[in-house]
This record gives structure tokens, C-alpha cells and sequence, in this order.
């Protein structure tokens, strides 16, 4: 799993570097790109080398979401509505989506979630494994926090005219700015979940060989 969220972590990469720089290069350029920068990272044996990289990618997927959220707040209407004349921003809190439609929203949220497999290595390595439990906690109620406030704010401004990925609802420009700001998040992430299944693989051929 790890590895094909490492995948669609390339592709959002080549999507960025496509809206930055609106540029004709293929996005499979662009996905190349991304992955030899995560194949070639990834590729330090341990997590306390590379660990530093998280908070690069902490702080540029955060900023970016934040500078979306006020983006949105402040724009006067989102950037899929009408540029003319009148228009209406509808918000449901519940709808009733097809087959089709629900297994999307439930994989979005399931997969916003997807980095936990990641802990049983991350606990593998820490200095001190009695804070492994204190460090779930505040990670994950952090995660939600930021999903669910970013998300609420973004979604109440913009309504059906809400962007996919949501990072260019807010205009041309804003989209450029948020992509550019969530670029190093995005190819930490690449990285990261490179990474993790790499040492599954090593973990698993050692084993064998007892």
C-alpha cells in the first residue's frame, strides 16, 4: 500500500510542477522527476538521516493549505464558479451521492490516514519506545485538527464549486501559490513512503535468511 500511495505521491508531484510552471513538459516527465529525487533519498538506510525532511514537508503541506483556506476566504468567488454574473455557493452537510460517489469520499478519508503503517518502522527506530503512544496521539489529533478545520473552511467558501485537489479552488494565481508552497510536501511524501517499504523488503529477506 505504501508503495502505490508513493506513486500517487509522484503523480501529485508532476500535478504541481505542471500548475506552477504551466509549462507543455509531459507530466510522465514530471513523474520521472519526482521519482528518481524519491528513489535516490529514499534510499539512506536509516530514518534518523532522513527524519529532518519531515519537517520540510510539514511545514510546506501545512503552509499550503493555510494560504488555501485564507485564499478562498478572502477570494470573491471560487475559481470553478462563474466569473460573471450571479452565483450561489450551496453547503450540505449530508447528500446522497451514488455507488460511485460514496466509495470516493470514504477512500479520501480512509486514505488521508494511509501513512499508519509507516509507525511499526518508525517505532523500530526510536530511542526511546515509551513515547511511541504520546507520539501517535499528538500526531494523529494534529492530522485531524488541521483536516478537519482546513477542510470545513475551504469547503464552506467554495461548496460544489470545490477544486480536485482542492488546492486550486482558489484562482489561477492562488493555485500557483499553494502548489509552489506544497511541492517539498509533496516529494517528502514520495520519499517517505519510498522509503518505508524498502525496509519491509530488507526486514523480510533477513528473516529469511535465519
Amino acid at each position: 500500500m505504501l508503495t502505490a500511495i508513493a506513486g500517487s505521491g509522484m503523480l501529485s508531484f508532476s500535478i504541481a510542477l505542471n500548475a506552477v510552471s504551466m509549462h507543455g513538459t509531459c507530466t510522465v516527465v514530471f513523474v520521472v522527476v519526482g521519482a528518481i529525487i524519491a528513489f535516490l533519498v529514499s534510499c539512506v538506510q536509516t530514518l534518523d538521516k532522513i527524519s529532518w525532511i519531515g519537517w520540510v514537508g510539514v511545514v510546506s503541506i501545512v503552509s499550503s493549505v493555510i494560504t488555501l483556506a485564507v485564499a478562498c476566504g478572502v477570494s470573491d468567488r471560487p475559481s470553478a464558479a462563474p466569473q460573471t454574473g450571479p452565483f450561489e455557493v450551496i453547503v450540505k452537510a449530508s447528500a446522497n451521492p451514488g455507488f460511485v460517489d460514496a466509495i470516493n469520499a470514504l477512500n479520501i478519508i480512509i486514505f488521508a490516514y494511509a501513512g499508519t503503517p509507516c509507525f511499526f518502522n518508525i517505532v523500530g527506530e526510536m530511542r526511546n519506545v515509551k513515547d511511541y503512544t504520546k507520539s501517535v496521539l499528538v500526531c494523529q489529533s494534529a492530522v485531524t485538527m488541521v483536516y478537519l478545520v482546513i477542510g470545513s473552511v475551504v469547503y464552506h467558501y467554495t461548496g460544489q464549486y470545490i477544486a480536485s485537489p482542492a488546492l486550486g479552488s482558489a484562482g489561477v494565481l492562488m493555485k500557483k501559490v499553494c502548489y509552489g508552497l506544497a511541492i517539498p510536501g509533496l516529494l517528502v511524501g514520495c520519499i517517505i513512503n519510498s522509503h518505508m517499504p524498502a525496509k519491509y523488503s530488507k526486514w523480510n529477506h533477513i528473516h529469511l535468511q535465519w
